[in-house]
This record gives structure tokens, sequence and C-alpha cells, in this order.
């Protein structure tokens, strides 16, 4: 007979239990650094991983020699914060993008982005949403943020298309 289930108040700390039992410390710790929005001290990376500071270090500065990881000062103290590193996620955005979408496709998709950043170019009279805004275009809150939009994810894109082309590179070479 299976156990009973826990009492409601005590769910968290058993799936943190139970996360900790089938993972390993760098698991975790790369876990919470994946899912991490904001630079974080090594003791706020510990505690979300449930290890210790020593440990927690250890596996940041080992996904910091792997470029998965940043090292940025904190402003406000001599805390070395970490943070997930640009080229990581977009490679991992990337990935995806591929996973999801054939190169076909995605050509078309990056002419069109490109074209909408040229039609809001000449709209506002500038090369980018910040330099419309440095300029006193008149522009909507909406409007700036689907420029920028557009402007990431044609980036993620682009990427994208670049990692395709190292694929279909590498293939040829695995062929000869």
């Amino acid at each position: 007979m299976p156990d009973p289930a826990p009492p409601f108040e005590n769910v968290n700390e058993y799936a943190k239990e139970d996360w900790k039992r089938d993972t390993t410390p760098f698991d975790r710790v790369q876990s919470v650094m994946h899912t991490a929005y904001e630079p974080m001290t090594a003791a706020t990376v510990a505690d979300k991983s449930l290890t210790s500071e020593q440990t927690a270090r250890k596996h940041l500065r080992s996904l910091v020699e792997h470029g998965y990881v940043t090292e940025t000062a904190s402003p406000d103290s001599k805390a070395t914060l970490y943070r997930r590193a640009n080229d990581s996620l977009a490679l991992e955005q990337a990935r995806r993008i591929l996973d999801e979408t054939d190169v076909d496709t995605l050509s078309r998709r990056v002419l069109e982005m490109r074209e909408t950043l040229r039609e809001y170019g000449e709209r506002f009279n500038a090369n980018s949403p910040d330099g419309a805004v440095r300029a006193h275009a008149d522009i909507d809150p909406e409007t700036l943020l689907e420029w920028r939009t557009t402007r990431r994810n044609l980036a993620f894109a682009e990427v994208a298309l670049a990692l395709s082309g190292v694929e279909d590179v590498s293939g040829v070479a695995e062929a000869i």
C-alpha cells in the first residue's frame, strides 16, 4: 500500500527532499541558474539549490569555465554575482527554434522581421527603439515593446540560421 499523502503544508518540503535525493548538487546549481533572471550571490544559489555555499561556488566556477554562467560584481558590495551567460541563452533559444521550425520557414521569417524593423525605422526615423526614445519620437509603449521584441527575436532567429549552417557543414565533413 502506498505511503499516505503528506500533510498539505509540507508538500513543498517533500518536493525539495525528493529533488535533493534524485539530483546531484551540480544538477541543482545548474537548474537554479537555468531559471535565474537576476544575478545572484553564491549564498542565494546555495540556498535555492539545497547545497552548501562552498559546493555552490565550486559548481558555479565550473559553469563559468564552460560559458554557461558569468560572474559580475555587485554594485553595492564586494560580493560576486552569478548570472546565466547571454551566449548560453542565445544558443538554447536557437536550438529550440531549430527543433520547432524548418530552415526554409525560418529564413522566410527572418526576412519578414527585417522588413518589419525597416518599417519601424522609417516610421519613427530611428535605427533602433532606443534611438526613437532618445529622439523623443511619438511612440507608444506597446509599439516600443513590439519593436524591441522583434529585434530580439530576429537576433535569436539569425543565431539559429547560423547554427543550422554549421550543422550542415559538419554533416558534410563527417560524410567525407
